[in-house]
Formats: structure tokens, C-alpha cells, sequence
């Protein structure tokens, strides 16, 4: 397979999970939006209570997003940073979801609300991103120096 359709595969799975994450967010299946957000008062604290805040949804809408930029990123990529590339993920993603699975629901303070597990897609899915970037550009920045 041609070096572009890999790259355009990643585009494609970012676009089909981002409107996946659209489908399970109850976005298609809800007849009332905007969502009802019944306010819960806590304190000084106020937490938006809307149903489908924390379903799947979400998450799979920000990763959507984040293979969105990690597809932007690797348009910079050769063959040989691709497969790089390739095998950082297939060690990451599923090192991330135990991860997720066993430090979430957390809460960091006794003020903070609980973070819950579609919650800790946010740090993991960063971190994804910056290092998918560091990959790309180490490879870039040695490249050039082989070829200067």
C-alpha cells in the first residue's frame, strides 16, 4: 500500500471516530437540544449535570480530534518514520487504556470532582499527540543532518 493511503487512513479513522463519538454523545438520538443542564450546587462549586456528559461520547470525540492533529503531523513523515510511527502506537494505545482503566476515577483534591475514566483520554491523548510530533521531528532534524 502507497506511503499516501497509509496517511489518509489515519485522516479517515480520526473522521470516523469523531462522528462515532457524535452518535454516542446522544447528539442524533435526542430530541431535546440543547441538553437540559440541571445546575448542582456545591459550595462555590457549580457542576453542569446534562445527560450524556460523560458517556462515550466525549472521549471519542477529543480522540477524534487528536488523530486529527496526529494525521496533520504525519504528513511530514517518510516511509521509515511511518513504521516508527506504526510500532510506537501499537505499544502505546493499549499501555494507555490500562492505564486509563486503573488510575481513573481519581480525584486530586477533596475540593475537585472525581475524574472519571472518559476523562483520562485527555493527558493520555496528548501526550499521544507531542509524541507523534517528537517522532516526526527527531526523525526530520536527523535526517537532515545525514543528508547536510
Amino acid at each position: 500500500m502507497n506511503l499516501r493511503y497509509k496517511k489518509a487512513l489515519v485522516f479517515v479513522l480520526a473522521g470516523v471516530v469523531y462522528l462515532v463519538g457524535q452518535y454516542f454523545r446522544g447528539v442524533w438520538f435526542n430530541p431535546s437540544w440543547p441538553f437540559p443542564c440541571q445546575e448542582i450546587h456545591s459550595g462555590s462549586i457549580v457542576y453542569c449535570n446534562a445527560p450524556y456528559l460523560d458517556t462515550l461520547g466525549w472521549p471519542l470525540i477529543a480522540l477524534g480530534q487528536m488523530l486529527a492533529i496526529v494525521a496533520v503531523v504525519l504528513l511530514f513523515a517518510n516511509a521509515v518514520t511511518f513504521q516508527k510511527w506504526l510500532k510506537f502506537s501499537a505499544f502505546y494505545i493499549p499501555i494507555a487504556v490500562v492505564l486509563d482503566l486503573l488510575i481513573y476515577p481519581i480525584r486530586f483534591s477533596p475540593l475537585t470532582p472525581v475524574l472519571t475514566h472518559s476523562q483520562g483520554v485527555y493527558p493520555f491523548g496528548w501526550l499521544y499527540v507531542l509524541i507523534t510530533f517528537g517522532i516526526v521531528f527527531w526523525s526530520f532534524i536527523s535526517g537532515s543532518r545525514r543528508t547536510g
